[in-house]
């Protein structure tokens, strides 16, 4: 079929947001590269959701093309509906799986910077709950027609649920969870022996999670928008949403990491702080790193027995040496010469 105007715009916008998310990945690969950080469980998930997203890019072309999203009902074939459901269908199971692969990618992230214990049992705790309810809706969405032809096929006699109220409820859960990891770091970072104008950079960072929130409740809005009667036509906004949220997610959660890639930026206004605020994202097999990089600590884990250092704008710490048992003494003899002094100093520890 013709691609049309709509077609061609939402094809345009979701391969820049894409571009702009694979490119994201591809400086947190060599920001761990130059810090020599190993890859962790958060970075090869990343991985996992830059795939996905170029598979939903795919199916988004797919379902343009020969799917006939953003033209009116009316001027399509039986053809070309049935392949608009598959394709449908096809994005719902993807994008369940990226969904919950980002957020539990970021929780991962958290977990590597923030390594008190009450910290890693909530954040694990977020991250089975995110990963429980992607399994059950993935399953949901395999069984949501019987048989599950009938979603594209409507000749095929059986029963299907409302779709509509089955993506809005799991939206719902999205909305809620973007939430709550968006505000998990915030009492960490606060918590931190650092200037408050470090503080809020960090913050700054992690906050522009908010525009996922966003993104996220603006979604629900636009699936209220989706007519029955003209689905094709009326699925464009909710089809633009469901790739702008993973994919701005995705940048989100390389931005920190893409951080370390500049160290040499501070705030011109920061006065406690003698290093640069972007955090040590990881665990360095290397000696090097340590020398740039710091990792953040908590307040409880300062104690008397250290004392903090600035070496070449990193910090780091050492035992602290008390006073030294030092005694010293002195004698002095002193012998009549011809016309000069002689001494004789002896010293003892």
């Amino acid at each position: 079929m013709t691609l049309t105007r709509r077609g061609a715009d939402i094809i345009a916008i979701v391969t820049v947001l894409v571009g702009l998310s694979i490119t994201a990945v591809l400086f947190r690969v060599l920001a761990r590269y130059k810090r020599r950080v190993q890859f962790g469980m958060d970075d090869h998930l990343c991985f996992a959701s830059a795939v996905l997203l170029l598979a939903m890019l795919i199916e988004l072309i797919l379902w343009v093309l020969i799917g006939g999203n953003g033209s009116h009902q009316a001027d399509l074939n039986e053809g070309t509906m049935k392949h608009f459901y598959k394709i449908f269908l096809a994005n719902q199971f993807t994008y369940f799986i990226l969904s919950p692969a980002t957020k539990i990618s970021i929780v991962c992230f958290y977990r590597r910077v923030f390594t008190i214990k009450p910290f890693q049992w909530v954040s694990f705790a977020i991250n089975t709950l995110i990963a429980a309810w992607g399994a059950a809706i993935f399953l949901a969405c395999a069984l949501q027609c019987r048989p599950l032809n009938s979603y594209w096929d409507h000749s095929v006699p059986g029963t299907c649920f409302d779709s509509r109220k089955f993506i809005i409820v799991n939206q719902a859960f999205n909305v809620l969870m973007d939430f709550v990891i968006l505000a998990l770091p915030v009492p960490m970072i606060w918590n931190l022996q650092r200037a408050w104008q470090d503080k809020l950079a960090l913050n700054a960072v992690f906050a522009l999670g908010a525009f996922v929130c966003f993104a996220s409740i603006y979604r629900i809005v636009v699936l209220f928008w989706i007519e029955p009667a003209d689905i094709t036509y009326t699925i464009y906004q909710a089809t633009l949403w469901t790739h702008i949220e993973p994919s701005i997610g995705l940048i989100c959660s390389c931005l920190p990491i893409i951080r370390g890639l500049f160290p040499k930026l501070k705030l011109s206004g920061s006065r406690k702080a003698t290093a640069p605020y972007y955090m040590n994202t990881g665990l360095s097999s290397a000696k090097s790193p340590a020398s740039e990089f710091f990792k953040l600590e908590d307040k409880s884990t300062f104690s008397r027995s250290t004392s903090e250092t600035a070496v070449t704008g990193a910090i780091v710490t050492a035992p602290c040496l008390g006073p030294l048992d030092i005694q010293v003494r002195t004698d002095i003899n002193v012998v009549q010469g011809e016309g000069s002094l002689r001494s004789h100093s002896h010293a003892s520890t």
